[in-house]
């Protein structure tokens, strides 16, 4: 009996969420709201390496991060 392989969508839409969550400035699970890689997987709540298997998702979070160019203003002045 072997383990039951992950569900592939289910964690992609995971990563999405958080991505979009925390550029937004609107996390759920992130203290301090910083848009890094460290902090994507903080926010979706999943293991490091499952976040770095879809690469395309972390690299596409940070572009979207750096275009961004801050902190979202949203957690701006917020306790780190």
């Amino acid at each position: 009996m072997g383990r039951r392989p992950r569900d592939q969508e289910a964690d992609r839409s995971a990563i999405q969420a958080a991505a979009d969550r925390l550029l937004a400035g609107t996390p759920l699970r992130s203290q301090s709201g910083r848009l890094t890689a460290s902090e994507l997987i903080t926010e979706c709540d999943l293991r490091r390496d499952i976040v770095y298997r879809h690469t395309d998702l972390v690299q596409d979070f940070q572009a979207r991060g750096k275009a961004q160019d801050s902190t979202p203003t949203a957690m701006q002045g917020k306790c780190l």
